[in-house]
């Protein structure tokens, strides 16, 4: 027995070997043939794996709560067409390298949005990055102060779907600005982008220092993707307003 565990160690068998002596009651009171035993060893092992790598992309997806789509209240936020979004959950848009803009004032569900089609990519086997802007920028500072901010891009780059969540809430400078710039051109008909927003298109000007940076962000933003633009009223006031 200590050969077989040891031998399992070294093919990294590691479900397999935990299940050993569950698999070794099997083969004694089932009537399997060798070829059929075998065939459910293996593909336990696969499923394992497979779990493995699907609570790992989770993880590593850093998505703040876990939000699915058919919890979302399409009743409440008419403005939101529920078809297309719908249609966003069989993430063509993420083979496709599209992206998806989510824009409107705090409240209406755009976070909830974007938090269920990364967890549902993930799941899918996406490798998937959840951020505000604001973390995103201070990580990207982070890395030019140790010098591997390009690396940090690199990175970034080799993603399947990056949500930047609440951009808007706060202006960035010229370093910043370029660094959401980079973002963008990198992922540009190579990765899927989903971006939140509090702030219209026609606003964008007042976050980025200069006019033909916004301009150029926009270009390739914009060049594929799916709008959608929220209105009504905000989820956190709805028991709060039905008290009154």
């Amino acid at each position: 027995m200590e050969d077989l565990l040891d031998g399992l160690k070294r093919l990294k068998l590691r479900h397999t070997r935990d299940c050993v002596d569950e698999y070794c009651r099997i083969a004694a009171t089932r009537d399997m043939s060798f070829h059929d035993f075998l065939k459910m060893v293996v593909a336990e092992e696969i499923a394992a794996r497979e779990e493995t790598q699907r609570v790992k992309r989770i993880r590593n997806a850093r998505i703040p709560g876990h939000k699915i789509l058919s919890e979302f209240d399409f009743a409440f936020q008419p403005s939101v067409p529920k078809r297309e979004i719908l249609e966003l959950e069989t993430l063509r848009f993420v083979e496709d390298h599209e992206n998806v803009v989510l824009l409107g004032p705090p409240g209406l569900g755009k976070t909830h949005i974007a938090m269920a089609l990364a967890y549902k990519a993930a799941v899918q086997g996406k490798d998937v990055l959840f951020t505000t802007a604001q973390d995103l920028i201070d990580n990207l500072y982070a890395a030019m102060a140790d010098g591997t901010v390009k690396q940090k891009l690199r990175a970034l780059g080799k993603l399947d779907l990056i949500v930047v969540d609440e951009l808007g809430y706060l202006p960035m400078d010229d370093t910043a600005g370029n660094h959401l710039f980079q973002l963008v051109s990198n992922a540009y008909e190579r990765q899927s982008l989903i971006v939140t927003s509090n702030r219209p298109f026609e606003e964008w000007g007042a976050l980025f220092p200069n006019p033909s940076l916004v301009s150029a962000t926009l270009d390739r933003l914009l060049h594929h993707v799916s709008v959608f633009t929220f209105s009504g009223d905000s989820y956190r006031m709805k028991g709060v307003n039905a008290s009154l």
